[in-house]
């Protein structure tokens, strides 16, 4: 606003002003008029007449409006910049949190191989010089080391966690004059020094001598026989094969890798004339996947390959501990786990299943389970534990719920 008098009239004579006229009896108006044109006007009433420039006050409103949108989205993408770290802190102790609290593992002379292991072939040959306190402390667990042949170091680093149970993937050998089995996932990923017999078959039989005092003799029945734990001799250890090829192509090769095993009484087998289960330091599982069932139960009086059962028909009256160990069912077939906690119809569920599995003296299993991060892992394994499940599928350890769980699982310990 400015103060428009005669003494200001040189300096704004080509200047112009807007007016408010007065219309008698009706609102007013506004008029522009030039300085020189009133001038005489202004003389005569001194007024104060108000200057301003519409075209500059609106550009300031315009700029005000754009400052407070910029303001806003400033502060917005502060918030989300700490809202993103937070997350990622919150997700970097949940994953990691158990692994800090881990408690010590038990030192051992499986420990040595696991870390001077480098090839298929130090399996075997690692053991050339045996330790006496080989498994000593380690505490069985009754968990399953799922696709085990992906771990650093096949079987041993099973061994170490006290996992009783081990996984492998094989498949026939199409190279001509080749009777060894191969393990892996997939067809490339197969290797010739990968086998069956050089990551299982012959380090098993060493440690077995071992344990037993290197009698390589038995009666084939023998329930003398010390499994591969020292702290624990008559613990069974389950090799689990995943049948990839054929199963039918498959199965005579199968019988003739355990052989080995089975001509030492190592493998435990079920017998018609006493219809019972005869343990041994080895139990062998063959998948339902391409597992032949009726190449399995073809021998009625004797078998030393159980079946893993569908868990999803389990309520067959064909499964049954003479021709099964375990029931499987994916974790996946529950349903969707929402905000990371089962619901009470997923537990009623679970509590059915293992319930049946149980009745049948099989082993319920579920596979597919979570494995980060890994505070959700230990909530499904405890619930699964909680609701007696036989065996735990795992894909990490070692973790401090997991060694909790040693007490819970005494009771689906197995013993001969």
């Amino acid at each position: 606003m400015g103060i428009l008098t005669s003494n200001t009239q040189p300096q704004i004579i080509n200047s112009t002003v807007r007016l408010l006229d007065r219309v008698p009896g009706r609102s007013y108006t506004h008029s522009e008029h030039s300085l020189s044109d009133i001038g005489g006007s202004i003389n005569k009433r001194r007024c104060c007449l108000p200057l301003y420039d519409i075209t500059a006050n609106e550009r300031s409103n315009t700029t005000k409006e754009v400052w407070r949108w910029k303001l806003r989205i400033w502060v917005l993408f502060c918030l989300l910049v700490l809202g993103s770290i937070a997350a990622l802190l919150w997700l970097t102790l949940l994953m990691t949190l158990p692994r800090h609290h881990s408690p010590h593992i038990p030192s051992s002379e499986i420990n040595h191989v696991v870390g001077q292991w480098k090839a298929p072939s130090d399996s075997s040959s690692l053991l050339v010089s045996w330790m006496s306190d080989f498994t000593k402390d380690i505490v069985p667990l009754s968990c399953h080391s799922h696709n085990d042949y992906w771990r650093p170091v096949p079987l041993f680093e099973a061994l170490a966690a006290g996992c009783i149970g081990v996984e492998a993937d094989i498949w026939l050998n199409i190279k001509d004059g080749s009777d060894d089995l191969l393990v892996g996932h997939s067809l490339k990923s197969l290797r010739d020094d990968r086998t069956l017999q050089n990551l299982y078959i012959k380090p098993l039989i060493t440690i077995l001598e071992y344990q037993n005092n290197d009698s390589a003799e038995s009666d084939g029945g023998s329930s003398n026989s010390n499994g591969v734990f020292q702290s624990s001799p008559n613990t069974t250890l389950t090799l689990l094969l995943d049948l990839k090829s054929s199963g039918s192509d498959l199965w005579p090769w199968v019988n003739q890798e355990l052989e080995a095993l089975r001509s030492k009484g190592w493998l435990t087998n079920w017998s018609n004339p006493t219809d019972k289960i005869n343990w041994s330091p080895i139990i062998v599982v063959a998948t339902e996947k391409k597992a032949p069932f009726d190449l399995l139960i073809s021998n009625t009086t004797y078998r030393d390959i159980f079946y893993d059962a569908p868990l999803e028909d389990i309520a067959n009256s064909k499964y049954d501990e003479s021709n099964s160990y375990y029931a499987r069912v994916s974790m996946s077939t529950l349903g969707k786990i929402w905000f990371r906690k089962f619901s009470s119809s997923q537990l009623n569920q679970i509590k059915t299943q293992v319930a049946l599995v149980n009745a049948k003296g099989l082993k319920a299993r579920y596979w597919d389970t979570p494995a980060l991060p890994a505070i959700f892992r230990e909530y499904i394994w405890g619930i699964l534990v909680e609701n007696g499940v036989g065996m735990l599928n795992v894909d990490e350890f070692p973790s401090s719920l997991f060694y909790l769980l040693v007490t819970k699982f005494g009771q689906n310990r197995l013993t001969w």
